[in-house]
């Protein structure tokens, strides 16, 4: 399969060393330009579900590019669909809409796909008994009356449920009204929602399109049909720039996440976002497929799901939806000759790997999926001798909070990252980062004390909690960890001998902290860590 893959990226390399002719030094002619001002229509509010355009924006490939870009959050009044028709903004993000809006003679134009899936689903609460579409019949049903998430109409047209069989009601866009009983299924992200639900403790049921046949893209860059036509240099690098945002985002998302915290007024907590950054790498899958990669066939077959389901009444508008950069005619017949001749090569070896790779990326999930149980045979929900999870973790920390503050106590913080987990799991194959992550969390919860509290932060990642530990000491303690990793290379399953190392971020409580003040405290730590070349321990406060 590997060989598979290997072939097809060399395949649509040599497309586009043929296709694109040569040009003139576009940075050159950028250089000596203004920046042109550009309205970008986020689809909801400031959140890592878009840490791509940040990144583009704050680390300058939009500059690059000749843009100053102005990213707009979404709200209930202001949706990438209209703000793109009216003008008001040029380019946008939205999910299935765009292409049903396009069929039913809306002039837009899909530039790229960001998620490989789509994360819309519906919430219901476990005690409501409401676990599949069938069970909707009688009840309300939030976020779905004006049909800007297509999947849902094609899910119930799938499994025969009557819209009129509904109480069909506009999204409030806020999950308490499900909680407080105002509707029985709410519209809401895998990304997002769930998380707000747990930190709750309320028992909740996923009703998800993709588990009944309805399998869509989201997340897709759009702009209108005029901008496309008109103006295809300015797409293009508009596009590319946007890709790259994207490509520095998840290679990198613990920085993003501090840049939307800190420049984009992000009213969620640090656990929320590293949630949603899990939750949307699951979903972009970049380590499988080419951050943007747009298959033909695959929005030919949404398509054909909503024709199916009498969502629109023909495909005439389905051709030009899907954006194709147009470079100046060059004159060189060489060159057109060689790009036909690869280009019906590769239409040839797509056919063929098409089957298996969607194959691939089903088995890649599961791999997932199955990688993460394991790990989670050394969590523990109640016992503080075990790896703890998110939830538990958290309740620990506010009690040792509470306690610190009534009796004038200290505790401290480590922040530990297991060093190029992803490359090590590149270099190692799929199962490396499993074998890393669990030999790591064994070795953490067999040297620790019985009055720490150890949990899993996010993937790759762990927090320890020291009651009444000055930072001194806790730093000390840091440093013999990663002296200890760094020494004693971990076995993989294969026979394998990998050396791994750990980054440590190190905070010590002080009465001036609130909440997660600390937390954020060891989280900056730990990024310092990383930027000195890692396999450090940096302390806040020595």
């Amino acid at each position: 399969m590997k060989q598979n893959m290997l072939l097809w990226t060399i395949v649509c390399s040599l497309v586009v060393d043929f296709c694109l002719p040569l040009t003139v030094n576009a940075q050159a002619l950028l250089e000596s330009r203004e920046l042109e001002p550009i309205r970008f229509q986020l689809r909801w509010h400031h959140q890592f579900q878009f840490a791509g355009y940040y990144a583009a924006k704050e680390k300058g490939f939009y500059e690059e590019a000749g843009f100053d870009v102005e990213l707009v959050p979404g709200s209930a009044d202001k949706q990438p669909v209209r703000e793109v028709l009216s003008g008001r903004a040029q380019y946008a993000v939205g999910n299935s809409e765009i292409l049903l809006s396009r069929l039913n003679g809306e002039p837009l134009v899909a530039l790229a796909t960001v998620f490989q899936y789509s994360p819309s689903i519906l919430l219901t609460l476990k005690k409501s008994g409401i676990e599949k579409p069938a069970d909707l019949i009688g009840h309300r049903v939030m976020g779905v009356k004006d049909r800007s998430d297509a999947d849902f109409f094609a899910m119930f047209a799938r499994e025969k449920i009557a819209l009129g069989s509904m109480d069909l009601m506009s999204s409030s866009y806020n999950v308490e009204d499900l909680i407080d009983g105002k509707t029985d299924a709410f519209n809401a992200y895998l990304t997002n929602e769930p998380f707000y639900l747990e930190e709750k403790g309320v028992a909740y049921n996923i009703i998800n399109p993709r588990d009944y046949g309805v399998d869509f893209y989201s997340d897709i860059l759009f702009t209108s049909e005029d901008e496309a036509r008109f103006h295809p240099d300015r797409v293009e690098r508009f596009r590319r720039a946007t890709l790259e945002g994207w490509k520095y985002a998840l290679a990198n998302p613990e920085e993003l996440i501090q840049t939307i915290r800190d420049k984009y007024s992000s009213k969620k907590t640090l656990s929320h976002m590293r949630y949603e950054a899990l939750s949307v790498i699951g979903l972009i899958l970049p380590d499988l497929i080419e951050i943007g990669y747009t298959n033909p066939l695959r929005f030919r077959a949404m398509a054909e799901v909503f024709l199916e389901q009498e969502l629109v009444n023909n495909l005439d508008r389905f051709d030009g939806f899907i954006y194709t950069h147009k470079e100046k005619e060059n004159s060189y017949s060489f060159y057109l000759l060689m790009a036909v001749c690869v280009f019906l090569f590769a239409v040839f070896v797509f056919f063929v790997l098409t089957a298996l790779f969607n194959l691939r990326v089903k088995r890649e999930v599961e791999e997932r999926r199955v990688a993460e149980e394991k790990l989670k045979l050394l969590t523990n929900k109640d016992s503080s001798a075990e790896l703890l999870n998110r939830q538990v973790f958290e309740r620990k920390y506010r009690e040792e909070l509470t306690r610190a503050q009534r009796y004038g106590d200290v505790f401290s913080l480590l922040l530990i990252d297991i060093d190029d987990l992803r490359k090590l799991s590149e270099r190692h194959g799929s199962d490396a980062d499993e074998r890393i992550i669990i030999t790591i969390a064994q070795l953490l919860l067999g040297d620790g004390r019985e009055s720490d509290y150890l949990g899993r932060y996010s993937h790759g990642e762990f927090i320890l909690l020291l009651p009444r530990t000055r930072v001194t000491e806790a730093t000390n303690y840091a440093k013999r960890l990663c002296r200890f990793v760094r020494e004693n290379p971990i076995d993989l399953d294969d026979g394998q001998d990998v050396a791994v190392t750990v980054s440590i971020g190190v905070a010590e409580w002080k009465p001036e902290d609130k909440d997660e003040e600390t937390i954020v405290n060891a989280d900056k730590a730990l990024f310092r860590a990383r930027a000195n070349g890692r396999d450090q321990v940096v302390s806040r406060d020595l």
